[in-house]
Order: C-alpha cells, then sequence, then structure tokens
C-alpha cells in the first residue's frame, strides 16, 4: 500500500490520473519520469507492472524489469552497510525522531563525546532548520560527520549532499539515513575547497574536528606512495553545482578551511541564490591562510546581510563586530555559526 499524502504533489496528482484513467496514461508522460524520481523501488515496480497490465505496448513492456532493478539495487545497497547492534534515539521535538548507530568505532567519538545523552547536538542549527527548511530544497553538509545535519535536513524534506572528507565515515552516513529511509541524502567522499585536485588525509581514527591540508602535498611533504594517507579528492562548490540549479542552503563546518570553500563558490555567492551557514573557527582560519576580514570579502555589504545564530535565535550581526579582535567571532570558545544571507531587491 502507498501513503499518498507521503508524495510531493506532482506524483500525487499522477498517481489520482493513473487511477481514474490508467489506460489513458502513456509511459512517455512527464508524470511517469516525475513517478521514477518520486517513488520508492518497490511502489515503483508495482506500478509500472500495472501500466503494463492495463496498456501493454511497446513503452511499457520494458519497465517492468527497470523497476525490479531498481528493487534489487536497493536491497544490494543495503546489504552493504555497516551493521549495528545499538541505535540511538534523538528527539528532535514535535514528533520528529531519527535513529543514528552508536555503537560503531567510526561513529563512537560523535555519539559519546559530541552528541548529548540527553538533548541534542547545536540546539540552534537544529532550530534554524526545522524553521525554515522546506520540502524541495537542495542542501549541501560540508563537514557531515556522522551525518546528524544530513539526516534531520533530509528528514524535513531536503535532498541533502553530505560531503565528508573520512572515507570511513561514509557508510555510517549511508547507514544513518538509510535506518531512517532518508534516501534523499547522497553522499559524497570529497574536500570542498577552492580548487580541484586531490588532498592527503592521514589515516587516523575517525573525529570531529578533523583537517585536510592542501599545503602537504604542494609542498611534496607526502607522496602518494605514502601508506598513511587517503587520496582525497578536493572540489569546488562551483564545479559542482551549475547556475540554474544552485542549493538553497550550504552549511560550512570545516575546522578552519571556510575561507577556502567560499572563494570556490564564486559564482554560488555573485548568483545570490544560496543561504550559507558558516561555522567560523576564528582560532583555525590563520592556519589555512584566512583573515575574518578575508572571510567578509565574497559577501558585498549592499547584497548580503550577516546574522549569527544563538539560543535566542538569529542575532544580526555587524561588519565591524565580525572583524573586531574583541568580538563575539574572534572570542567564540569554539566555532561561531554565521549565517550569510543575500538580500533580496
Amino acid at each position: 500500500m502507498i501513503d499518498i499524502l507521503s508524495l510531493g504533489p506532482d506524483i500525487r496528482a499522477m498517481w489520482r490520473r493513473m487511477l481514474a484513467e490508467p489506460a489513458e496514461v502513456s509511459v512517455a508522460d512527464e508524470t511517469l519520469r516525475q513517478a521514477i524520481i518520486g517513488l520508492e523501488p518497490n511502489a515503483l515496480a508495482k506500478l509500472f507492472r500495472w501500466q503494463n497490465c492495463v496498456r501493454p505496448d511497446n513503452e511499457s513492456s520494458y519497465l517492468p524489469s527497470r523497476g525490479q532493478r531498481l528493487s534489487e539495487g536497493r536491497s544490494v545497497r543495503l546489504s552493504t552497510l555497516p551493521r549495528t547492534e545499538r541505535v540511538r534515539n534523538v528527539d528532535f521535538g514535535d514528533g520528529l525522531t531519527l535513529r543514528f548507530t552508536d555503537d560503531h568505532p567510526a561513529a563512537r567519538v560523535f555519539m559519546r563525546r559530541v552528541l548529548p545523552s540527553r538533548g541534542l547536538h547545536e540546539p540552534e542549527l537544529v532550530n534554524y532548520l526545522k524553521s525554515t527548511v522546506k520540502r524541495g530544497d537542495l542542501i549541501v553538509d560540508i563537514g557531515a560527520h556522522a551525518g546528524y545535519v544530513s539526516c534531520l535536513a533530509a528528514a524535513l524534506g531536503a535532498t541533502v549532499i553530505a560531503a565528508e572528507m573520512q572515507p570511513t565515515l561514509i557508510p555510517i552516513i549511508q547507514l544513518n539515513a538509510a535506518m531512517n529511509g532518508l534516501w534523499r541524502v547522497h553522499t559524497l567522499c570529497a574536500a570542498l575547497g577552492d580548487r580541484l585536485g586531490m588532498v592527503p588525509a592521514m589515516r587516523v581514527g575517525p573525529s570531529p574536528g578533523f583537517q585536510a591540508s592542501v599545503g602537504q602535498w604542494e609542498r611534496e611533504d607526502y607522496p602518494l606512495s605514502s601508506l598513511n594517507h587517503d587520496c582525497i579528492p578536493c572540489m569546488t562548490l562551483d564545479s559542482l553545482f551549475p547556475a540554474k540549479s544552485p542549493p538553497t542552503l550550504v552549511k560550512v563546518d570545516v575546522e578552519g578551511a571556510e575561507g577556502l570553500v567560499l572563494k570556490g563558490a564564486h559564482n554560488l555567492i555573485e548568483a545570490r541564490q544560496t543561504r550559507f551557514m558558516v561555522e567560523v573557527h576564528g582560532h583555525l582560519i590563520g592556519g589555512f591562510g584566512t583573515t575574518l576580514t578575508e572571510l567578509l570579502k565574497p559577501f558585498p555589504e549592499d547584497c548580503w546581510s550577516l546574522s549569527m545564530l544563538t539560543a535566542d535565535g538569529l542575532v544580526p550581526l555587524s561588519r565591524g563586530r565580525f572583524v573586531d579582535p574583541a568580538g563575539p567571532i574572534a572570542t567564540h570558545a569554539h566555532n561561531a555559526p554565521v549565517l550569510f544571507e543575500p538580500v533580496q531587491a
């Protein structure tokens, strides 16, 4: 049985049309393309078999096998994910509870040291997402770690690109997403920065706060033959997203490399269609050759507003306060979440 209320409006309209006049619906219709986008594989396979029965023709005859292959593909994907014995339920409020693996070594540091046993990690960000994310949004979670933010955003209706440079965390993100039925979370093992190429990542235990180092390979400190480094692709946001399909929100939490991420998002920033929630690590950005003043440069004052995310919600932030050595960014104990939002003309 398919829960039609859980589908998007285009899929619901297509479903009603097929129920009303199944023989009049062509498999070449745009509505069926939308079905492939929006229906779970098992439901899609049933739909294709039914369509082939009510209107058997050359167009529909090949679709049942495609639907079956999608169902098999989902099963194979699930079979490759890590196994977990212990799961923690995290209550995000308003009836939304998500499940996260609580016993896998790759996720242990986050689950035991970062995520409180009671309450939420980064409740200010959680509340911001709950109040702003809409179904159909495209969100990029840079520095996704175990997928905490990615899963929340997907549960709220967004499609999420979960970018994480630690290879051992990619299956953990996929596992957490799968346990919650969040198939719109797409993982990307990459470092997002200001160039295309590769960066080294030491093969240590995955942990929050891990950094990529571009300079090490530029200086040839570590060759590709190193037994203790992973070869991580480095990409730019501009290389990932064409101007006609910008993300709604980019969340950046990259332990001091946020300036490099923003340099690689020049076109996105100029288009002014995307919000940037940047965790500013004032105590770490110098290690990547960036200053607070340089972080502001891509965002002209007449085109972008600044706000700091606090327990009381978004608080407007002046540019003077942003760069002030004694201000809230430079003196923040860890990382200060700052929203860069395009000003509507």
